[in-house]
């Protein structure tokens, strides 16, 4: 849901938490479908520090977890913290 309550729904990924709308944004804008996981990683870590540095809600770093067919790659984010 959007910050007026529209819905938002999408297919390939899943976003959560206090930065949402940010992510949203930033997903659909980087993601691209049968990305390699590194390349995945790299994405999805971009658009969450992007993110939560627009929100003052949200915390320091994040954790980035890619799940694939081998097993789940998982890797923390260290962020602003200022």
């Amino acid at each position: 849901m959007d910050l007026i309550g529209a819905p938002v729904y999408t297919d390939d990924f899943v976003v959560s938490g206090t930065a949402t709308g940010n992510l949203y944004g930033m997903c659909e804008t980087l993601y691209k479908p049968d990305m390699e996981a590194e390349q995945l990683f790299e994405t999805l870590a971009q658009a969450l520090l992007a993110s939560v540095d627009r929100d003052a809600l949200s915390g320091w770093g994040g954790v980035v977890h890619i799940i694939t067919k081998d097993g789940v790659i998982s890797r923390e984010l260290k962020g602003r913290q200022d």
